[in-house]
């Protein structure tokens, strides 16, 4: 059975370390939205749409679509 960890917390506050530590410890797949984004929209993805960006990729993580 597979297993969903979320990391959440402050910036800088060492989740992706962490998610890669696990990710070479374990039989793992790491997601990360932020260098999604990076990839689909450059290294600007953060400003004012972020957020309009970021829930559409969301939803498709939540939902197990493939993108």
């Amino acid at each position: 059975m597979a297993t969903l960890h979320l990391m959440v917390g402050l910036p800088c506050s060492g989740k992706t370390t962490l998610a890669q530590k696990l990710e070479h410890e374990l039989p793992a797949l790491r997601l990360n939205t932020d260098e999604w984004h990076i990839q689909l929209f450059g290294q600007d993805a953060v400003d004012p749409e972020h957020d309009a960006r970021h829930s559409p990729i969301e939803t498709l993580l939540w939902n197990r679509k493939p993108l």
